[in-house]
């Protein structure tokens, strides 16, 4: 699914109302990390995540495992990338 402009800008700010929710560093991308970032957007829908310097994974391998997760990337600015996923049983819900 490709976001438009006014989609895109209603998550950034959605997301940066909130903290990172994690930071992948030199253990690189794990499957319990995955898990982890699948939990917390299953409650939010929406959040963002720091590739710190150390990471052995370049920020392309980890977007790739990421989004084979069904996790959506919508983009990535230097070391932070912002996730979403919809969860369509959440009372709050994201409308886009």
């Amino acid at each position: 699914m490709e976001f438009k402009g006014k989609q895109k800008a209603m998550l950034r700010k959605l997301a940066n109302d909130k903290d990172i929710m994690f930071q992948i560093g030199q253990s690189g991308i794990t499957q319990q990390v995955i898990d982890n970032i699948i939990t917390n957007l299953k409650k939010h829908e929406v959040g963002r995540v720091s590739i710190l310097k150390n990471c052995p994974d370049s920020p392309q391998d980890i977007i790739e495992k990421i989004e084979e997760n069904g996790i959506m990337v919508v983009y990535k600015i230097g070391r932070v990338l912002l996730l979403y996923k919809e969860n369509k049983k959440l009372k709050n819900r994201i409308r886009l």
